[in-house]
């Protein structure tokens, strides 16, 4: 945009404040959706099969475990047991949907050239539980977990160690992080105001005022930490689905946000500096139980 398009968007009339408020209702009254918070429950250990982050993974013994092209075995991120989030149609039945990393990664497998390219992590669902697999049995497979905490051999591991986690049903609106937000309050805005008014403007940036875009910050905000799945994300530095993966990922599958240990200054997780890590996934293929195309990204401070 040339200086003179700018200086002429500058000049154009801002959404007043008390419409700013009706604007923000009217995004979270059409993006409000049913979710799940993770929360971790310090007072109990997690069995092999729980819904937890870290620790060991549930494996059967007939099953390839999963590694890098190197053949460097990943490291569970996180597990779900999908029995605990109460038949939500959105997911594809029972079982246990597995998430692992690249703990020898110092960017935990994420690769920024394709960020959908599952080299160095995987999504895999195990649609049955053999409750005759044991802790021991999975042990002798010998790949890295979080138990070893923060260690320079596994700089990509952002857990301090095994955590137990609730689920806990909640509903979530979109947040100032989602890249989806600027088309959505364009669009309000413009059904509130009119076309008129918009007048060609692509962003709130362009619509609010610093006292607009304050409150807008304030309230559509995201929790911190917020352990989710569905839900809309948060990111520390912005939305990785550009163009058509804005339209394939629609679907947060899982987010795991930094989070300390409350009232000592001990880390539990750590993405980086204070960072937050996210998985997407198309909708349609989560029910269909196809995990061969999820985006993996995680940022920080």
């Amino acid at each position: 945009m040339s200086q003179e398009e700018q200086a002429s968007k500058d000049k154009l009339p801002r959404v007043p404040l008390d419409k700013v408020d009706e604007l923000i209702e009217l995004i979270r009254t059409r993006t409000n959706m049913p979710a799940f918070r993770l929360r971790i429950d310090a007072s109990r250990t997690p069995g092999l099969t729980d819904t937890k982050l870290g620790g060991l993974p549930y494996w059967p013994a007939d099953l390839a475990y999963p590694t890098t092209p190197k053949g460097q075995k990943l490291m569970l991120l996180a597990q779900l047991r999908l029995a605990d989030f109460g038949g939500d149609e959105r997911l594809p039945g029972q079982g246990l949907l597995q998430f692992f990393i690249d703990a020898t990664d110092d960017c935990s497998g994420m690769d920024f050239d394709d960020s959908t390219r599952q080299n160095g992590f995987r999504v895999i669902w195990h649609e049955t539980i053999d409750p005759a697999v044991t802790p021991e049995q999975v042990e002798a497979i010998g790949m890295p977990t979080s138990l070893v905490g923060f260690d320079e051999d596994y700089l990509g591991n952002p857990l301090t160690g095994e955590f137990a986690l609730n689920v806990e049903p909640t509903t979530s609106c979109m947040n100032t992080a989602d890249g989806r937000i600027d088309d959505l309050f364009v669009a309000c805005c413009r059904g509130l105001l009119g076309d008129d008014f918009v007048a060609g403007r692509d962003s709130y940036w362009d619509l609010l005022d610093k006292d607009g875009v304050d409150r807008l910050f304030d309230e559509l905000k995201c929790p911190e930490p917020a352990h989710l799945v569905f839900g809309y994300p948060f990111f520390t530095q912005e939305d990785p689905r550009y163009g058509a993966l804005m339209d394939e990922f629609d679907t947060l599958l899982l987010q795991v946000d930094s989070e300390g240990e409350p009232g000592t200054g001990k880390d539990r997780v750590l993405w980086g500096d204070v960072g937050i890590g996210g998985f997407f996934i198309n909708g349609d293929a989560l029910r269909r139980g196809d995990f061969s195309r999820v985006l993996f990204n995680w940022d920080c401070y």
